[in-house]
């Protein structure tokens, strides 16, 4: 042996030089932060007995990075386990030395052995850091897996999973689409704070000041981390985050065999894109699942097709199902199975019509099964099988992550940790709310928010006259989306399944244990006005306190505030507080709110004319009365302002609003504002009985981009054909250009 622990008890809290390099006949001192002396001993007999790669991660007395222990004797570096010195406690120095003589090591060597019998068990248990891996299946809420839902379908690999481990019943994604749900997991921040919430950004938002991603902080501390291999990231991802990302990524490259590892993997064979079938695919291929043994959503129109189409999704999930028992497999055969906590969840909700993309629960309820191991079950707080009530999100993921390898969380995140040390069940059962958002969904508009609380979702409609149904060319691909519209023009459709393409309300409150397809909408119902009332303050305070940069156009954020969101909502924090009552005006009695309509109409402030216009197309003819105050916003200044004061004016058919809508797609030099436009003219277009039809060769827009290009393409008739496989990727987006 080389290299010896010899501790000082003299030295304690007094300074000790930390400038000298380890090397032979020299030595170095450095600050830890032990519990006790009890410390030095388990350190050193962890450190004889294992000889282990690893990071000692402590705070030098000299700096803030992580220091690790080099044994010159054995070529090996040798750890200190975290979770054996918690923060913060005194700093104890001590010396590491190198050719003690024969006595020295003859007396340390005794007191090791004397000790270990003694310490080394309970050393043991803490010694190693637990290996974590994320299992995430794409586009699938808790709806197609009858562990969670009843009519899903039996995945005996993901049971086994939950049957070790943990199943959260209340977990959600905060988004509803991929990228935006993806970049909520790697930054542990709300969207709408950072600038993160619409999905394939037209720019990325940087990180906010002094955050990293958090598997960052995990390589940091010592771990490979790796992805494979999805990122769709919405913020910069920045340096240092995975030592692997690729379609190759796997825990089983990592150099060193006994280095912990964080590793992701995403699986697409749940993708929305596996139901973009075509007519002959639906005749020809039969399902596993029999169609007739479907339970269909009570919002579906209960036709062949979409039989056939929730039978398929049933197939993909058995599909995943078999993956997540073979990744089990290949941890138990590499020999870390026990060393590894296993989480499997979906990336948000899908996959069939009113999921994906939309913010109710089939949107943002995803499954959670994570699987304990045995040598951390310590770190849980129930035995397995356990199911628990407490509500999490995907702001929570990647501090719980953290938490459980010892890694401190940082303060910028709006997480917080729901497994490993010093959390208890009754705290975890205590969490009983989620954060939702939903906004552009590829060249789709909408602005929506939620808070679920218990059993109750209350839903904010920010732009209620835009039906869920509304086109998105990637939606339509579906056969079954496609029939249901096609259902719908015919008069062919009632009830919950005809509402999909009608106007929504301002605000909406569903129980969702007695409702679970929220097709009853509580929000008018006297017996639930306490529970209404309580949810609105809640959100009214949730989307001023972070701020919510939605308040502002896309457009406007595009151009303006993406050098640094954060900093952009801090500074405009009363603007956007003022934007929220004037948007809040339309949940009043009409002769209520119509003074401070008026007077927002007339404000210096271009956001303030922008919502008051908005707020009256929410009350649409109730609002005729002030028309032409109205009509003065169509010579705006400000385009976006002419934009929505043409969409109230429309709906309540005082002018024929593609005039001014065209207007602006042909004079915009901002992509966004130019998709912004094209949202609204397609609505007028397809939901007003023919009184606003409009034609490809009536635009020529001065800024192209993809989501242009898909609404010009969509108003031509030029058809996008559902093909078998996998989908296409989209083409870029052209950067928004500066307005003259």
């Amino acid at each position: 042996m080389r290299m010896f622990l010899l501790l000082i008890h003299r030295d304690i809290g007094t300074a000790c030089s930390p400038n000298k390099m380890i090397g032979s006949r020299q030595r170095t001192s450095f600050a830890v932060e032990p519990t006790s002396t009890a410390f030095f001993v388990s350190w050193a007999i962890a450190m004889i007995r294992s000889h282990r790669p690893g990071t000692l991660v402590c705070k030098l007395a000299s700096g803030r990075k992580p220091f690790t222990l080099y044994d010159r004797g054995l070529l090996k570096t040798v750890p200190l386990p975290l979770g054996v010195h918690p923060y913060p406690l005194l700093h104890p120095y001590f010396y590491l030395m190198n050719d003690l003589n024969m006595l020295q090591r003859v007396l340390f060597s005794f007191l090791v052995l004397c000790l270990s019998t003694v310490a080394c068990s309970s050393f043991a248990a803490g010694a190693d850091r637990p290996n974590i891996v994320w299992i995430v299946s794409e586009d699938n809420s808790i709806h197609y897996l009858e562990h969670f839902f009843e009519g899903g379908v039996k995945a005996p690999n993901i049971e086994a999973l939950a049957a070790h481990g943990l199943t959260f019943n209340n977990a959600f994604s905060n988004a509803p689409v991929c990228s935006v749900a993806r970049t909520t997991l790697a930054t542990a921040c709300y969207g709408p704070r950072i600038g993160t919430q619409f999905h394939r950004r037209y720019a990325l938002a940087p990180m906010p000041n002094g955050l990293r991603m958090f598997p960052a902080y995990l390589r940091d501390a010592g771990y490979y981390t790796t992805n494979n291999s999805k990122k769709d990231y919405n913020a910069v991802e920045g340096p240092g985050v995975w030592d692997a990302s690729s379609r190759t990524a796997s825990w089983r490259n990592r150099p060193q065999q006994d280095q912990p590892f964080f590793h992701m993997q995403s699986h697409a064979q749940s993708h929305e894109g596996t139901l973009h079938f075509n007519r002959g695919v639906y005749q020809n291929e039969k399902t596993k699942t029999d169609p007739d043994s479907i339970q269909l959503a009570d919002y579906h129109p209960d036709t062949p097709l979409f039989r056939y189409t929730h039978a398929r999704y049933h197939d993909r999930m058995l599909d995943i199902d078999a993956i997540v028992g073979r990744t089990v497999e290949q941890l138990r055969q590499d020999g870390v199975l026990e060393d590894t906590f296993i989480f499997y969840f979906g990336d948000h909700g899908g996959v069939l019509p009113r999921s994906k993309g939309y913010i109710y629960e089939s949107g943002l309820h995803v499954p959670l099964v994570v699987r304990v191991p045995e040598k951390f079950k310590h770190l849980v707080p129930a035995a397995h099988g356990s199911r628990l009530n407490g509500f999490v999100s995907f702001i929570d993921f990647g501090p719980t992550t953290l938490h459980l390898a010892g890694v401190d969380v940082p303060s910028q995140v709006d997480g917080k940790a729901f497994l490993g040390t010093n959390i208890s069940k009754p705290a975890i059962e205590a969490r009983n709310e989620s954060f939702g958002y939903a906004d552009r969904f590829d060249e789709k508009y909408d602005f929506i928010r939620s808070v679920r609380k218990g059993k109750y979702q209350y839903i904010r409609n920010y732009q209620p006259y835009l039906p869920d149904g509304l086109n998105n060319n990637y939606r339509y691909k579906n056969l079954a989306f496609a029939e249901w519209r096609d259902l719908y023009n015919a008069g062919k459709l009632a009830g919950a399944a005809k509402q999909f393409f009608a106007s929504k309300p301002p605000e909406m409150l569903f129980d969702c244990e007695a409702d679970p397809h929220q097709v009853n909408n509580l929000a008018a119902d006297p017996k639930h006005a306490t529970a209404l009332g309580e949810l609105r303050q809640r959100l009214q305070g949730i989307v001023k306190g972070l701020p919510d940069l939605s308040f502002y156009p896309e457009s406007y954020l595009a151009e303006i505030a993406m050098q640094d969101p954060v900093t952009f909502g801090q500074n405009h924090k009363q603007e956007i507080a003022d934007l929220v009552d004037i948007a809040d005006l339309s949940l009043l009695p009409f002769n209520e709110a119509k003074p401070r309509l008026l007077l927002a109409m007339t404000s210096d402030d271009p956001m303030k004319r922008y919502w008051a216009a908005m707020s009256c197309t929410a009350f649409a003819e109730e609002a005729s009365g002030i028309t032409d105050n109205a009509k003065t916003l169509l010579k705006d200044p400000v385009l976006a302002v002419r934009m929505r004061a043409a969409e109230f004016l429309g709906r309540i058919g005082a002018i024929n609003p593609q005039v001014t809508l065209t207007e602006i797609v042909n004079t915009t030099q901002n992509s966004v504002e130019a998709t912004e436009a094209l949202n609204s003219v397609v609505w007028f277009r397809d939901f007003f009985n023919d009184r606003y039809p409009v034609k490809r060769a009536d635009f020529h827009p001065v800024s192209m981009g993809a989501d242009v290009d898909d609404r010009l393409n969509y108003i031509n008739g030029i058809p996008y054909p559902p093909k078998a496989g996998k989908p296409k990727g989209r083409k870029k987006r052209a950067a928004p250009q500066k307005k003259n």
